[in-house]
């Protein structure tokens, strides 16, 4: 018989954590362990679920000992925002493997410094295994084929009122506000603030008509090196006209050094706005628009994954989770730090979302 590999789960257990969890749980070649960061929650925990739940604080001899016999690692312990790598650093000494769903670039610039321990250790070391750069970029590829040369992507996230990141995505983006992000612009790379220039963005039904706002993203270095895009731009849009405000204006303030952080009154306002009817949507997804050429003409493609009555965190658990599955059935290539852009196939990803009300929308 053979036997199991433990796979660590760290995270607060929210929805996207929940998902992730419950699928590789079902494996029969998976032992799943979960790792919360306080007892109370370990015992609350314990007594929902059949895997097993420790205690992982985030110090370097807490993780250490949670990784033992550990074959994996699904870090989902965000925002990866404050350039801790403990997890990571932890894995790349011992030799286990590691994903986290990461999709900003500092995060992913940062990951670096143990690409030398990784290699020599055995480790691989994943980041950006969700929504992007994961999927838009796969989507990406499924466009392709339309152009001869492609010349602009642009993407957007939109947010479900019912998803539980729309919180985390605030707090995030304040953090880099106030600071310029470098994005390809008609082939020269320009300089822009993070959620600025807002426009329209039109998804299918019953997503609708958004507001998007720029986002610092890992797409934004890797579509143009992969495509060769002279434009790149992605986007973040929020279930509602005035949660996209209510951050706006919490972004003036801090570019003008009134706050630091999302205040706690701007925080409650946005959560009590997901639980009100009528304003914001349930459905979320993400949208690609690619423009090029085809046969010395212009061409214009868009395509969508769209998530109906809040099933968006399964778009973005899909990439970890099936990445685990693949590792475990198959093994893992080569150590070091990658991104997950590539490393796996449209059917693999499909699989995972399969359960949920997502559907594939091209135009």
């Amino acid at each position: 018989m053979t036997q199991k590999k433990k796979i660590l789960i760290l995270g607060e257990q929210g929805t996207f954590s929940r998902r992730i969890r419950d699928a590789l749980s079902r494996s029969p070649d998976i032992e799943c362990v979960i790792g919360v960061s306080s007892a109370r929650q370990r015992d609350r925990l314990a007594r929902k679920t059949q895997s097993t739940v420790i205690t992982v604080l985030n110090d370097p001899h807490s993780v250490q000992h949670a990784l033992k016999d550990v074959f994996a690692v699904v870090n989902t312990w965000g925002p990866f925002l404050d350039r801790d790598y403990t997890v990571a650093e932890q894995c790349a000494d011992l030799g286990v493997h590691y994903i986290d769903p990461a999709d900003t670039r500092e995060h992913a610039t940062g990951l670096t410094h143990l690409a030398r321990k990784a290699e020599k250790t055995g480790s691989l070391i994943v980041t950006g295994a969700a929504t992007a750069p994961t999927l838009s970029a796969m989507l990406v590829d499924m466009l392709a084929p339309e152009f001869d040369r492609i010349r602009e992507i642009h993407a957007c996230i939109a947010l479900s009122k019912l998803d539980c990141r729309e919180l985390a995505t605030a707090r995030a983006i304040l953090n880099y506000s106030s600071v310029l992000m470098r994005m390809k612009e008609k082939g020269r790379w320009q300089e822009f603030e993070g959620w600025s220039k807002p426009r329209p963005v039109y998804f299918p039904s019953p997503v609708g008509r958004r507001r998007g706002y720029l986002c610092d993203m890992l797409d934004l270095d890797i579509l143009p090196r992969l495509y060769g895009a002279q434009t790149v731009t992605f986007r973040t849009a929020l279930s509602s006209r005035t949660g996209s405000v209510v951050l706006s204006l919490c972004r003036w303030l801090k570019r003008r050094n009134m706050i630091q952080n999302l205040p706690r009154p701007a925080a409650m306002l946005l959560r009590t706005l997901s639980r009100l009817r009528g304003i914001g949507n349930r459905h979320g997804g993400l949208g690609v628009e690619v423009r090029g050429t085809k046969n010395g003409g212009r061409a214009k493609h868009s395509i969508f994954l769209i998530a109906r009555d809040g099933n968006s965190p399964a778009i973005a658990a899909a990439p970890a989770i099936a990445l685990i599955k693949k590792w475990v059935r198959e093994g893992v290539p080569s150590p070091g730090i990658k991104t997950c852009v590539g490393m796996l196939d449209w059917p693999s990803l499909r699989d995972e979302m399969v359960d949920y009300d997502i559907v594939l929308v091209r135009s």
